[in-house]
């Protein structure tokens, strides 16, 4: 008999397998993290330095569901953890925490180092609850455990091993499962040629959707929008909305008034100081000169200057960052993320239906949400 299983080789799972020595941890993949090793761009924005009280507010309706756990675990006491496991972290200027190698890995390594019990290769396939532990059967064979821990993820980035796959034992056990749909995700449009503009990243952009306003800057792929501001508002789009981008403060007057021998692109340029290779795409009379532009031209750089319109989808949820949705939180007791249907069950990090903003929250509630797992099964009467 094993006092406790835990699911899923993530960040929570090997987190709260490090405080848990004797645990068994179950990993359907080859390694462990893998999802963390590409966490900023393989720097890993492990958390966020700001206070308690503003950091609970980046996690939009289940800012009362998961205050106890950062409270009990947040910011602070997860760099105090690196530390002593020999990381080392700093405080960009935007208030994210990395590493100071700025390597992933060192993340990874500060979690794993120690565990023992682990089982790569190893999927679980049914959960069955009988009387007082349950019966945890994988692709190689059958386990009896006290305590169970699901930490599998949403079905982000699948071939990390968070394929969503798992909610479909969850939900035989009687939990409710919230749709999945992507958080954090890049945004697709046709609406203008995103190829010709690939790699262009344009600073104090201002983003309209359905009335709300968000600042700050974007980058363009090859199939539309990306960049902290679009994916911390892409949690609300539905596919086919519409977005209004706004680069700069323009008016008619000041265009009218520039030396009539200038060209377009660079009178634009000098007005707004925006690169001359996005003003190429969006200006179909970038090449005319001042003298020239009619009052059609003249609207047209009106409009996608100031108010350009995009039609817009989701990227796929494969490739978003997170997942919006999962077990239902009101069947989870918030203190201890315990199931409140089945005893010694307990259900952590993006598991569950919970969703933060770009900039080290997710992993903050991945960590969170396990330290609070550890107390209960600590403290549970065996």
């Amino acid at each position: 008999m094993i006092d406790t299983i835990i699911i899923g080789g993530g960040a929570a799972g090997s987190f709260l397998s490090s405080l848990i020595p004797s645990a068994h941890l179950f990993e359907k993949t080859n390694k462990l993290c893998s999802k963390l090793l590409i966490t900023g761009n393989g720097a890993c924005n492990v958390t966020h330095s700001e206070d308690i009280k503003s950091f609970i507010t980046h996690y939009y309706d289940k800012k009362n569901f998961i205050s106890p756990s950062i409270y009990a675990f947040g910011p602070e006491r997860i760099r105090e953890y690196l530390k002593a496991k020999g990381v080392e972290t700093y405080i960009r200027e935007d208030g994210k925490v990395f590493p100071t190698s700025n390597n992933a890995n060192d993340i990874k390594n500060a979690l794993v180092k120690d565990l023992k019990n682990i089982h790569l290769n190893e999927e679980v396939v049914s959960i069955e609850k009988k009387d007082n532990y349950f019966i945890v059967k994988t692709n190689k064979q059958s386990y009896e455990a006290k305590v169970v821990v699901c930490a599998t993820g949403g079905a982000s980035y699948p071939l990390t091993g968070s394929d969503g796959s798992f909610f479909t034992i969850l939900k035989s056990l009687g939990h409710k499962i919230i749709p999945l749909r992507p958080a954090l995700s890049a945004l697709i449009t046709d609406s203008i040629n995103t190829q010709k503009l690939e790699g262009i990243t344009l600073n104090n952009v201002t983003l309209t959707h359905k009335k709300k306003k968000y600042t700050g800057p974007i980058l363009f792929t090859k199939r539309g929008i990306t960049g902290p501001m679009v994916m911390n508002m892409s949690r609300f789009v539905e596919n086919n909305d519409e977005v209004i981008l706004t680069f700069a403060n323009l008016d008619k007057e000041e265009i009218k008034n520039q030396n009539g021998k200038t060209k377009c692109i660079n009178a634009i340029h000098d007005l707004t100081l925006l690169p001359k290779s996005f003003l190429e795409v969006v200006l179909s009379c970038s090449e005319k000169k001042v003298a020239e532009l009619s009052k059609k031209d003249i609207q047209e750089i009106m409009e996608n200057i100031t108010s350009l319109k995009l039609n817009v989808k989701l990227d796929k949820l494969n490739l978003a960052t997170v997942t919006k949705g999962g077990v239902d939180s009101s069947q989870i007791d918030k203190t201890t993320f315990k199931s409140k249907l089945v005893d010694n069950l307990y259900i952590i990090g993006e598991c569950t239906d919970v969703d933060g903003e770009c900039g080290g929250y997710n992993l903050t509630y991945a960590f969170s949400s396990a330290y609070c797992a550890y107390l209960s099964i600590s403290n549970r009467q065996i």
